[in-house]
């Protein structure tokens, strides 16, 4: 057997249309397809990974949705236009000297926001820090 890349990730939502606005029309993510036949099913298209969006009564994921931006602090400023939750400011997680994860001597940049249904959503940027 061959992993060749991520296919799909799902989350348990509150509410699917508030999860759907929130991620086709505050992140900009494209919907493929919305299912209402007994189990409420929304896809939405994340690169070459689908974002899979369950309406439930399931606890909240533990789990976190990286998404990489251009800027990440531009990104936050839009969001928090649009109303949303930001549970942490961009800050540098990790200074990568050596290069393990990308280019050496750039840094990863994170900030925090959540969904409507109080999924945690990571944004990613590297760049080089300003000194």
């Amino acid at each position: 057997m061959r992993v060749k890349s991520l296919h799909q990730v799902s989350l348990t939502v509150k509410d699917l249309d508030a999860a759907i606005e929130f991620y086709r029309d505050i992140l900009g993510l494209p919907l493929i397809a919305r299912f209402d036949h007994g189990v409420k099913l929304a896809f939405i298209d994340i690169g070459t990974t689908r974002l899979m969006l369950e309406e439930g009564e399931g606890v909240v994921s533990g789990s976190v949705i990286y998404l990489y931006v251009d800027d990440i602090y531009s990104a936050v400023a839009e969001v928090k236009v649009k109303g949303v939750e930001v549970a942490g400011e961009p800050h540098a997680i990790h200074h990568d000297v050596d290069g393990i994860f990308g280019t050496a001597g750039e840094s990863e940049y994170m900030a925090f926001l959540k969904d409507p249904s109080g999924n945690l959503i990571a944004l990613a940027q590297r760049k080089v820090p300003v000194s």
